[in-house]
């Protein structure tokens, strides 16, 4: 059975033997580190700003090469309930135990309400999305007795079941996640493969799943972090235990969401065809980390953003005066940029300075940006508009836009969905600055008097992109939008490309 094991980053060789097939090993633990720290939201400038709009990525030093996740046809973890089991007594006394406790905890109950959940919502399916994440009502399972040492991960799966059946752990769900944290110096053993304290030191937390197609046991172990032989799964030098365990925690939970089975159990869900990993694995080097407001979580692969994130908007609302970089797509001249952007929501795309990028793509039938939720050979991408913003990412002025005319698509297409999409825009922007009739003739709405007012946005319009048909192939298809925003002054224009791919 695949297990998902913690890949940290390596920085020199392994000792012979150490990394099998399949797993990554725990990094060296270098002598300069005490001058390296994790990465914090607010730190380096190419960082994205925390906030409810904006979307959260670790810095340039973290750039893994393109390795774009596959689906594979298997359930998904959906409305995740998560349960912890701490195992030793010194889970109820040591001040380190209890410190490290309450962080992971802490992790676990924001989680659900926060963007690093929110993040990982593109990888539902048709059939599949993402709702929920909490922490069980149930008070955490603290087993006084010492585990075994070494403790086989079969012992941990039995004790599950044990724990279920003595109603000191909640009753086997498809949406249950079990997480398991045995105490300081306890190895846990993996067909001879250890975590920390073990012979074998080689990973530093794992997920998996046990039990039947219909009935499959979902659990993550943690073991409690280590420094060893010159290797670590401590975050940085500076690091504590709970933070370690929260990093390890954020990791194993968004693959077990995505990836909770493997064969026998079930079909796998997502994960890498080029090498196998999922996608915290991609992701996971110390300089990979961030430290969010719920504690410090290990990035992720975005498909949709061709990168490693940590955090989406949950629910933006359509203004594009957000911090940088925020959300909405600023105009393409000078200092005209804000006359007129776009706002796409979610857009997890971004350039080069950090800003949202204009490209964006959805799959057909993805819950997280195809809004009507059906594999119906068309993506529905919500858009919105706003006109004299007043963006602090850019440097502009206020302009008076005597009207708006759009280029692309145009009302008179003689293709039924480019006429609706622009018949829905162009609508939308008609009533878009409350201080001025906009008056819609053809592919231009003229605002008497001219639109001045700031941060004068449209609600979120539906812009259809359908999928194109080549013989038997089905294969991914575009749309631009394209606008020109006529001022007293400087004209502004501002494009957006949307793909939608086939179903995934």
């Amino acid at each position: 059975m695949r297990l998902a094991v913690l890949v940290l980053l390596t920085l020199s060789a392994l000792p012979a033997g150490a990394t099998p097939r399949g797993k990554r090993a725990p990094r060296p633990a270098v002598a300069s580190e005490a001058a390296v720290q994790f990465n914090t939201a607010g730190g380096a400038a190419d960082f994205a700003p925390l906030g409810a709009d904006s979307v959260v990525r670790p810095g340039s030093q973290c750039r893994p090469p393109r390795n774009p996740l596959t689906y594979h046809g298997g359930k998904l973890v959906t409305n995740p309930d998560v349960f912890l089991i701490f195992w030793g007594s010194q889970w109820n006394s040591d001040p380190e135990h209890l410190s490290a406790k309450a962080d992971l905890l802490s992790f676990y109950q924001q989680v659900g309400s926060s963007g690093y959940a929110c993040a990982w919502n593109e990888y539902g399916v048709p059939g599949q999305a993402y709702g929920t994440t909490t922490l069980d009502s149930m008070a955490p399972d603290i087993i006084a007795s010492a585990p075994p040492n070494p403790l086989p991960d079969a012992t941990i799966q039995q004790m599950i079941q044990d724990e279920i059946a003595a109603g000191r752990a909640p009753t086997r769900t498809d949406d249950m996640v079990y997480i398991v944290v045995p105490a300081k110096g306890v190895p846990v053993d993996i067909g001879g493969e250890t975590g920390c304290g073990g012979s074998n030191f080689v990973f530093c937390g794992y997920h998996d799943s046990f039990g039947t197609f219909a009935a499959p046991f979902r659990y993550a172990v943690l073991p409690y972090p280590c420094n060893q032989n010159f290797y670590t799964c401590f975050v940085d030098a500076n690091d504590t235990p709970g933070k370690a365990l929260q990093s390890v925690g954020s990791h194993e939970l968004v693959e077990l969401v995505t990836d909770p089975d493997s064969p026998p159990v079930g079909n796998s869900g997502w994960y890498s065809n080029r090498d196998g990993q999922e996608n915290a694995d991609i992701c996971t080097s110390y300089a990979c980390s961030v430290d969010l407001p719920i504690g410090t979580t290990n990035s992720f692969w975005s498909n949709l953003s061709n990168g490693c994130i940590d955090s989406v908007p949950c629910t933006p609302a359509a203004d594009c005066t957000d911090t940088t970089p925020g959300n909405c797509v600023a105009g393409l001249s000078g200092l005209s940029k804000c006359t007129f952007e776009w706002l796409v929501y979610p857009n997890l795309t971004h350039t080069t300075v950090g800003l949202p990028g204009r490209t964006v793509t959805c799959s057909d039938g993805q819950p997280f940006c195809d809004f009507d939720a059906t594999a119906d050979g068309a993506c529905t991408f919500h858009i919105a508009a706003c006109l004299n913003s007043q963006d602090p990412r850019v440097s502009c002025s206020a302009a008076s836009i005597t009207n708006v005319k759009l280029l692309r698509p145009l009302p008179t297409s003689t293709n039924a969905t480019d006429s609706a999409n622009a018949t829905n825009l162009l609508t939308a922007l008609s009533t878009a600055d409350p201080g001025s009739i906009g008056t819609q003739s053809g592919a231009q709405v003229a605002y008497n008097p001219a639109a001045t007012s700031a941060n004068a946005c449209t609600g979120f319009v539906d812009v259809v992109v359908p999928l194109r048909t080549v013989g038997t192939r089905t294969l991914r298809g575009v749309r631009t939008v394209l606008v020109t925003a006529n001022t007293t002054t400087t004209p502004s224009r501002n494009l957006l490309t949307l793909f939608c791919t086939p179903p995934q």
